[in-house]
Parts: C-alpha cells; sequence; structure tokens
C-alpha cells in the first residue's frame, strides 16, 4: 500500500478520519490530520485548522493526497457549504501546491431515490434537498480542480454510533407487519476508512463510488433482528407507512477495486456493538 503516496492529509479528523489516519500510518505512510481541535492520533502530525476560516488554513504542508472527512459545522446550508463546497475550495488554497488527487467523502443522500429502486456509482445524482444539492455542486467543484474520487457513503454505524440499538431497547421503534418495505442502506465506520484508504493508494480509483456494505436490508428486519439479539418484544411501527420507501445501493465499484469488508452486513456489525453492551 502507498508505493506512489507518502503524504496524505486528512482533512476534518474525527471518528472516520482518525480511524482512516491510523490505518494509513500503519501502512507505513505520513499522516497529517486536520481539525479544529487539534485532536489526532500519536503516529500523525496534528494541524489545526477551520474551513470556515481561510487564514487558519495559511501555512499547511504539501500533500499527495487530501481526504476529505468533513462532517458539516450545522446541518442548514450554510454548513454544507463549509463542509463540501466552500471549504474545500479554500483548503486547497491554503496548500503550498496542489495534491495528485482527492478523495471527498461524499453521501447516498444525493441519489433522492426513495421508491426501493437500486442505485449504482454511475446513477446520476438527483437531489431532492438544498443540502444535497450544495453536496453535488462541491462534488463537481472539486473534480474540475484536481483529479477526485467520490465516495458516497451511506449511514455509518460503529464503536459509538449505537443510536438504532438503543431506539430498540427503549422501544422508541417497532415493526408491523404487512407494512410497506423500507429500504436501508450502512455502512460500518472501519470499512468505510478502509474504503477511503484504498481510494487514497490506489493508482487508478474510480471517479465515485458507493460505500455501502453488501446487503441492503428492510428497516424491519434489522430491528427484528435486533429486539431477537437483546430479548426485546417490539410494539408496533409508531410511524408506519404506505409505500415503500429508500433505496438499495450497491458497491461494485469498490469491491472491483480491491475493498474487503470486514462487516458485509448489518447483522455482523451489529453483533460486535451488542457484544460491548
Amino acid at each position: 500500500m502507498g508505493d506512489a503516496v507518502s503524504h496524505v492529509l486528512i482533512v476534518g479528523a474525527g471518528d472516520t478520519g482518525l480511524t482512516l489516519a491510523t490505518m494509513l500510518s500503519s501502512a507505513g505512510l505520513r499522516v497529517s490530520t486536520l481539525n479544529r481541535s487539534g485532536r489526532s492520533i500519536d503516529a500523525a502530525t496534528a494541524l489545526v485548522g477551520d474551513l470556515a476560516d481561510p487564514a487558519s488554513l495559511a501555512g499547511l504542508p504539501s500533500a499527495d493526497v487530501v481526504v476529505f472527512t468533513t462532517a458539516p459545522p450545522s446541518r442548514d446550508d450554510q454548513g454544507y457549504r463549509i463542509a463540501y463546497l466552500d471549504g474545500p475550495q479554500r483548503l486547497l488554497d491554503g496548500l503550498p501546491a496542489e495534491p495528485t488527487r482527492a478523495v471527498l467523502t461524499s453521501t447516498t443522500g444525493v441519489y433522492g431515490a426513495d421508491d426501493g429502486r437500486w442505485v449504482t456509482a454511475t446513477t446520476p445524482p438527483d437531489p431532492t434537498r438544498s443540502t444535497a444539492e450544495i453536496v453535488v455542486d462541491g462534488e463537481v467543484a472539486l473534480a474540475h480542480r484536481i483529479p477526485t474520487t467520490v465516495v458516497r457513503s451511506a449511514g455509518i454505524y460503529g464503536p459509538g454510533r449505537r443510536r438504532l440499538i438503543d431506539q430498540v431497547l427503549t422501544g422508541a421503534v417497532g415493526v408491523t407487519p404487512g407494512m410497506p418495505t423500507r429500504w436501508t442502506n450502512r455502512v460500518h465506520r472501519d470499512d468505510l476508512a478502509a474504503a477511503l484508504a484504498l481510494c487514497a493508494v490506489h493508482p487508478s480509483p474510480p471517479p465515485v463510488a458507493i460505500a455501502v456494505d453488501d446487503e441492503p436490508a428492510p428497516r424491519d428486519g434489522v430491528l427484528t433482528w435486533i429486539a431477537e439479539q437483546v430479548r426485546v418484544d417490539l410494539g408496533p411501527d409508531p410511524s408506519p407507512i404506505d409505500t415503500p420507501t429508500g433505496k438499495r445501493c450497491r458497491n461494485s465499484e469498490l469491491i472491483d477495486l480491491g475493498w474487503e469488508l470486514t462487516h458485509p452486513t448489518f447483522r455482523d456489525g451489529y453483533a460486535s456493538l451488542l457484544a460491548t453492551l
């Protein structure tokens, strides 16, 4: 890993970004992390900067590859512009030289599909919210400036992300037999970090990839399985639906690239989380 890449800058290094930093540094790469707090890992160079503040991005070191794992600082349009559109451009402006390429962590929310259909990396984006439109604009702007791999991630779960388990335990969710299917997609944090690492160091990564596990799953099936593991009886769904919702995402590009999932289904991932309860 990393024969042609020596230095990776991870921007917005939170939980996923620091997991990525650990993977890359363990593979022998020089890693720098940039976030507002300076939080990092021992093996990486910690940099402090804010994508909303161009002055804070002055004097950054050059890097072969920049990986953006930035979460919006707020859930409104302005927060998304900072994370996906204006912020990445400011970051590149602050570097002494443009990197060879970038990897942008995006979202499957740009597809907009909500009727159970399959989507792939080649499915055209169809954003239905203003924030998703900003994400697409950011993808295009970054790819127009430097070679970019956009990794559209499904919902992330893993250590510290046990919201669905807690909802089952507290009775906040339920299942009503016979209701239309709500399709869900997810990816374990460690698998997402591995996908980003692969795209960062691979000599020919695809322009777009979807980071999801191997099994899109009906929401009711996921809830029922979790309830069985924790021995909880589910009540009826408090928010029933009349038509199928969600989408089913394929991860073909990453699999073809050599991505090996540690948690290929929700059962694998949630089993490891439940073991810590």
